[in-house]
C-alpha cells in the first residue's frame, strides 16, 4: 500500500509588489434504588447502577453499600462502564463517577481517595466554571462531547438525569513514610490514653534498616511505647532502655511486618511478629509508665510533655526516630489476660492521603505531621498529578531520594516541538542525579517509557520533534534528596495547513505560470503568501522546487504536513 502525505510550499513576497512566476430533580437517599448489578471480570469488583440523583446523594448511598462512586483506572475500565451501564434497559444514561474537585477547583480526586491519574475528558472539558465540580461519563446527546468521554457538572443538574455507579472494592490505602531525623507525628494528650492496668500496642511497619533505636510510638516523657532496638522489637517499660524487655527474634527490613506487644501490669506480657509468639515479658518487667518522668527538657521548659508520639521516642528526647513506613497503629486496653481482645482507645489508619493532619479513628484526636510523607504501601509517594501548561514555570519542586513526582502536559494536534527543562533554582555544587521518564498516553516507568534522560548535577534538557497529540507524562525520580527545583515545559503548535481547495497542486515537471502577488509589502503577512502542495505517494530521492522569470524578491518555504514558518525553520 502506498503512503500518501502532503508537502506544502509557499512563496513569501519580501519586496514591493511584483509579479512572480512559479429538567430533572434530585432524589433523597431513601428514594435511591439499585437498577443493575455487574461484576467487572478485569478486577472482580462489583458495580451497582443507581437510580438518578445528585452526586452527593449517590456518594452517600455508595458508602452505605460499603463502596465508593466508581474510580476509573484506565481506558479499558472506562469502556466497560460505558458498555455496561450507559444504555441499560435501552435508556441513554449519563453516569456519575467518583471524580470531583468541589473542595479545591482544579485539584481532582476520586471518591475513594485515590490519586487522579487516568483522564478521558470530552471536547473543551473540564469547564472553567466554579459551579461544576462533579464528573460524569457522557452518554448520547451531549453535542460535541462524545459518548464515553467525561464532562463536569454541578452537583444537582436540572436538565437531564445522572445515575450513580458504585464500585465495591478496597479504597485507597495510604501509609506514612519517615525518612529524616525529626520526621514524626505529635498528638495532644487525651484521657483515653491514661492507661494503667493493661495495654496492647500493634502496628504495621516497614523499616528501612535495623540500625540503632527506632521508636514506633511512645507516650509522653519516657512513658509506655514500642520500638526497634537493632532490629529487635522492644517495649518501653521504664526510663532505662537497658532494662526494657525485648523479643526473641528480629524484624526483617525492607518488607512489611505486623508487630504487637501486650502487657498486663504486674502479670506479664508477650511479643508477636506477624501473628506468631516472639517472646515473653516477665511479671517484673510488666510495667506501664504514664510518661511523666520529668526529664531535663520537660522540667526546664515547663511543658506538660504528655503528648503521644509516633515515629519518635517522645517528649524527653529529640532522638531515636523511626526510619521507614508505618501504618495501622493501634493502642488498646481492658484485658484481664493475654487471650482477651483489647478495647481500642486509639487507632491511626492514615486514610487521609494528604495534608499535615491525620485523625484517630477511635476518638476525636488529631495528629500533626512533621516532615512525614504520604505514600502508597509500595512506597510510591502520594501526590496529585500536576498539569503543566505551555511555558509555565513550576517552582519549588522538592523530594526525597526515590520519590516519584508525576506531571503531565496535554499537547495539541500539530505540535511541532516540545521542550523540557529542569534546573535548580540556585546553583548546587554537588553531584545530583535525577532520572526522568517520558510517556505518551500512559504513566512511564524505568522499564516502560517513550524516552528517558538523566539530570546530571541536577540539570536536564530534552527536545521532541512532532510529538503525538494528547497527554505526555513526565516522571521525576531523584537518586538523592532534592530541594527547590524549577521545571519548564513549552511547546510550539504549527498552523494547520489550508484546505487543498485553497492551495495549488504542483505536479512533477509541470510549471505553474502567471503567479502574482500584487498587494505591497506593507500588507498583512497572510495576504503576501501563495500556498502550493505536492502529494508525495512514495519515497523520493530528491525534491526540487524552483522559480524563474518575473520580477521581485521571494523566499520559498518547505514543510512536511504543515504550513512552513518563515521565521523559524527553512528546508
Amino acid at each position: 500500500m502506498r503512503t500518501k502525505a502532503t508537502l506544502l510550499v509557499m512563496l513569501f513576497l519580501l519586496s514591493l509588489m511584483a509579479p512572480i512566476t512559479p429538567g430533572v430533580h434530585a432524589q433523597e437517599v431513601e428514594d435511591i434504588v439499585i437498577l443493575d448489578t455487574a461484576v467487572n471480570p478485569a478486577n472482580n469488583h462489583t458495580y451497582y447502577l443507581l437510580s438518578e440523583s445528585s452526586w452527593t446523594v449517590a456518594a452517600e448511598v455508595a458508602r452505605g453499600l460499603d463502596g465508593f462512586l466508581v474510580t476509573i483506572d484506565d481506558e479499558t475500565e472506562n469502556q466497560w462502564l460505558f458498555d455496561t451501564f450507559a444504555s441499560y434497559d435501552n435508556t441513554s444514561r449519563h453516569l456519575w463517577t467518583g471524580l470531583y474537585d468541589e473542595d479545591n477547583d482544579g485539584a481532582y480526586r476520586w471518591h475513594n481517595g485515590a490519586p487522579f491519574y487516568y483522564r478521558n475528558w470530552g471536547a473543551d472539558q473540564p469547564s472553567a466554571s466554579d459551579d461544576e465540580g462533579y464528573v460524569h461519563i457522557a452518554s448520547t446527546n451531549m453535542g460535541n462531547i462524545m459518548p464515553g468521554t467525561w464532562n463536569d457538572l454541578e452537583n444537582d443538574p436540572q436538565y437531564f438525569p445522572v445515575y450513580g455507579v458504585v464500585e465495591v472494592g478496597p479504597g485507597a490505602d495510604y501509609s506514612l513514610r519517615f525518612a529524616d531525623e525529626g520526621d514524626r507525628i505529635e498528638i495532644e494528650h487525651n484521657e483515653a490514653l491514661n492507661i494503667s492496668d493493661s495495654i496492647s500496642l500493634s502496628a504495621w511497619i516497614y523499616p528501612f534498616h535495623d540500625e540503632g533505636i527506632q521508636f514506633i510510638t511512645m507516650k509522653g516523657d519516657y512513658g509506655w511505647g514500642m520500638y526497634l532496638n537493632a532490629g529487635t522489637l522492644a517495649y518501653s517499660s521504664e526510663y532505662s532502655l537497658s532494662q526494657h524487655p525485648t523479643a526473641n527474634t528480629t524484624v526483617p527490613v525492607e518488607t512489611w511486618s505486623h508487630v504487637e506487644v501486650e502487657v498486663i501490669e504486674g502479670v506479664g506480657g508477650e511479643f508477636r511478629l506477624n501473628g506468631m509468639p516472639a517472646g515473653i515479658i516477665s511479671a517484673e518487667q510488666a510495667k506501664i509508665p504514664i510518661g511523666d518522668f520529668g526529664s531535663n527538657d520537660c522540667f526546664t521548659s515547663g511543658d506538660d510533655c504528655d503528648e503521644l508520639f509516633i515515629a519518635s521516642m517522645g517528649a524527653g528526647c529529640d532522638c531515636n526516630y523511626f526510619m521507614g513506613m508505618l501504618d495501622n497503629i493501634s493502642i488498646g486496653t481492658g484485658m484481664s489476660n493475654l487471650s482477651d481482645e483489647p478495647t481500642l482507645v486509639s487507632h491511626w489508619n492514615f486514610h487521609e492521603g494528604e495534608g499535615m493532619l491525620t485523625n484517630d479513628d477511635a476518638s476525636n484526636a488529631t495528629g500533626t505531621l512533621f516532615g512525614a510523607d504520604w505514600v502508597m504501601p509500595d512506597g510510591t509517594i502520594v501526590a496529585q498529578v500536576i498539569q503543566i501548561n505551555n511555558d509555565e514555570e513550576i517552582e519549588g519542586i522538592s523530594a526525597n531520594a526515590g520519590d516519584n513526582l508525576l506531571f503531565f502536559a496535554d499537547l495539541d494536534e500539530m505540535t511541532k516541538e516540545l521542550f523540557f527543562n529542569l534546573f535548580p533554582t540556585q546553583f548546587k555544587d554537588e553531584e545530583i542525579t535525577i532520572n526522568i521518564y517520558f510517556g505518551h498516553n500512559r504513566i512511564p516507568s524505568s522499564w516502560d517509557n517513550d524516552g528517558s534522560i538523566e539530570a546530571l548535577w541536577g540539570y536536564a534538557f530534552e527536545e521532541f520533534t512532532w510529538p503525538d497529540a494528547g497527554p505526555w507524562w513526565v516522571l521525576l525520580v531523584p537518586e538523592t534528596d532534592i530541594q527547590d527545583y524549577t521545571m519548564v515545559v513549552s511547546w510550539d503548535v504549527a498552523d494547520p495547513p489550508p484546505s487543498e481547495d485553497e492551495m495549488t497542486e504542483l505536479n512533477n515537471g509541470i510549471p505553474v505560470t502567471g503567479q502574482t502577488i500584487d498587494v505591497g509589502r506593507q500588507a498583512e503577512f497572510e495576504d503576501r503568501v501563495l500556498y502550493y502542495y505536492v502529494d508525495v505517494e512514495e519515497n523520493l530521492s530528491s525534491l526540487t522546487v524552483s522559480t524563474y522569470s518575473g520580477t521581485g524578491n521571494i523566499d520559498i518555504g518547505l514543510s512536511w504536513g504543515t504550513v512552513p514558518d518563515p521565521f523559524d525553520f527553512w528546508f
